[in-house]
């Protein structure tokens, strides 16, 4: 039990709850630790619970027991929801003009890589130009309130504009909290219908009030994430020195780019999660076209590595033995790591977001909304199922437990679904 309270972080120590239901709480985390759960899961379904006991202290006006637990009612977990969802309840979407004065703002560029369709008429105005001319002067790289912007640029409903300016990445709000997303919520109530039940089945408690609480429903969205088929080839194209001839940028042929690049072939090829990719060792390579992998929740799974991601990986270790001539890999070392001050170093997940982010803002072309390192194996998982590739080897592909998790994928546009079913189902006669 001592190593199970050590990793957890110093702010979840249970304290708004008495000891007979703090035993429970921890009883409940040994029970994850010994079905093979990752430490981050403990760590998330802990940080939930202790939330939702310090929410209960308040809300009850004590220290909270096991039996207080027990007799919740529908009423007081509905209330523990909505406050999750929205502890500090911001209209600011909904009421731009009152709200506007109050808010704090940043200036961030004159020139959007992306403008919404909505707002593309906006864009081309000449007033448009002039206002984020005159913005970006009176800004000067601090940050403003609202106030102060409508008594010092004299334009009409200079709110809306603003509005305008910042949902297309402009400007930029200074410390907004948002209301948490409906698959949080979703997320959220899961773990408490665990931890609950769990506790009603070691205490022989029944019908409890969580089982009144309908699941919450939300739609899981992929098309801020996934890049386009061919945008994801002109990208890695882009980036690629042994592709890319033009205007290329000289730290491309580092050694230390080959491996970013190899990581991010990996991770589109497959379909992998960063973790996953950064737990091989130089053992492991050359990859069989067929390899296992330990995945989420330690579970096997086999999944397949393209002949490109060889290839990639050999230009990253031939360029480092070449460039760091004092370096020795032995089979233990991490496959992709860093070398500093003659230290070999695991590369971290951090490290690669940092990368990809840099690498998508020299990217010209076009990109996800949200591209990071994830939204590779959400592309991989979009691409192959528009190429007729069933849903239940994907779910394989992904190592997702759940069928559920895998469906977000199904959510194409119309056009692409009729192409799938023109292509593959008997009656349609479309074969190719």
């Amino acid at each position: 039990m001592k190593e199970l309270v050590d990793f957890l972080p110093k702010s979840i120590k249970f304290n708004s709850a008495s000891d007979d239901l703090k035993e429970e709480c921890f009883n409940f985390l040994k029970s994850f630790e010994l079905q093979g759960k990752s430490q981050l899961t403990i760590v998330e379904y802990s940080r939930t619970i202790s939330h939702f006991i310090t929410f209960l202290e308040n809300y009850l006006g004590h220290q909270v027991k096991l039996v207080d637990i027990k007799n919740l009612d529908k009423i007081s977990i509905s209330s523990y929801l909505a406050f999750y969802r929205n502890p500090e309840k911001n209209n600011f979407l909904k009421n731009i003009k009152n709200n506007f004065q109050s808010q704090k703002y940043f200036f961030v560029t004159k020139t959007p890589k992306k403008i919404l369709d909505e707002d593309k008429v906006f864009f081309s105005k000449k007033d448009t130009l002039k206002l984020l001319e005159d913005l970006e002067i009176f800004f000067g790289g601090q940050i403003k309130k609202g106030i102060e912007i409508e008594k010092s640029i004299k334009i009409k409903n200079v709110y809306s504009k603003v509005e305008r300016l910042r949902r297309n990445g402009c400007i930029k709000l200074d410390k907004v909290k948002k209301e948490k997303s409906s698959r949080s919520v979703a997320r959220n109530i899961s773990v408490l219908r665990t931890f609950i039940d769990f506790l009603s089945k070691s205490n022989k408690w029944e019908n409890h009030a969580i089982n009144k609480i309908e699941s919450s429903k939300y739609i899981s969205r992929t098309d801020d994430k996934v890049f386009e088929e061919q945008d994801i080839i002109e990208f890695l194209n882009f980036i690629d020195p042994d592709i890319q001839s033009k205007n290329i940028n000289d730290k491309f042929f580092s050694w230390e780019h080959r491996r970013d690049l190899a990581i991010l072939y990996f991770l589109y090829s497959s379909g992998l999660r960063v973790s996953e990719i950064l737990q091989f060792k130089m053992k492991d390579y050359p990859f069989k076209e067929y390899t296992k992998i330990i995945g989420k929740g330690k579970k096997e799974r086999y999944v397949i590595i393209l002949d490109v991601v060889n290839e990639k990986i050999k230009h990253y270790l031939n360029n480092l033995l070449e460039s760091e001539t004092s370096i020795t890999l032995e089979k233990n070392d991490p496959l992709f790591l860093k070398y500093i001050n003659g230290l070999k170093k695991n590369l971290s997940s951090r490290d690669i977001q940092r990368t990809m982010k840099k690498l998508i803002n020299g990217f010209e072309g076009n990109y996800p909304i949200h591209s990071t390192p994830h939204s590779l194996r959400h592309s991989f998982a979009s691409h192959i199922l528009r190429g007729g590739t069933d849903i239940r080897a994907i779910q394989e592909l992904l190592g997702h437990s759940s069928l559920t998790s895998t469906q977000i994928y199904t959510e194409l546009n119309e056009k692409t679904l009729l192409d799938v079913y023109d292509k593959s189902h008997p009656h349609t006669g479309k074969k190719e």
